[in-house]
């Protein structure tokens, strides 16, 4: 018995069982896929915001069809503002792997000029809630009437 050390296979042994713990540690660390949508879409709301501001003309943000995601439009000519008009942006949910639209925005944002913003059909304040979800969580992407855009982590 050698008693000196230890042997080549005990170390392989332990350097694969550390990087195993390391594999395990960066996956669960890693932001799910439904937040890193939720992010997105997060982003693709304010940005349509500031787009109005900017540009001096209503800019909507609605859904997909299906759900698949959500796309970002400047106002039509003939004020359909959710309609119809150039996609300044789209985020889609087929680029996050597993990732669902729960409870989407089934009347749409306009964003004003003025930054302020309304539903689609014509209602006065916005107030709406995205929800998305994957296998590991769910996140809220919530709109308030004062034009911010926050997201909260469910479990």
């Amino acid at each position: 018995m050698n008693a000196r050390g230890m042997s080549l296979v005990e170390l392989l042994v332990v350097i694969a069982v550390l990087a195993l713990c390391l594999s395990l540690a960066l996956a669960f660390a890693r932001p799910s896929h439904a937040l890193r949508a939720a992010e997105a879409s997060r982003a693709a709301i304010l940005w349509a915001r500031a787009n109005a501001l900017w540009r001096g003309e209503a800019v909507s943000v609605t859904e997909l069809p299906g759900g698949a995601g959500l796309v970002v439009r400047l106002a039509d000519a003939s004020g359909g503002h959710c309609t119809g008009g150039a996609e300044l942006a789209r985020v889609a949910l087929a680029d996050h792997p597993g990732v669902r639209l729960e409870a989407g925005l089934p009347r749409g944002i306009v964003w004003l000029p003025s930054g302020s913003g309304r539903t689609c059909d014509g209602g006065g304040v916005v107030s709406a809630t995205l929800r998305l979800a994957d296998a590991r969580r769910s996140v809220a992407v919530v709109v308030s009437s004062l034009g911010r855009v926050r997201l909260e982590v469910g479990p």
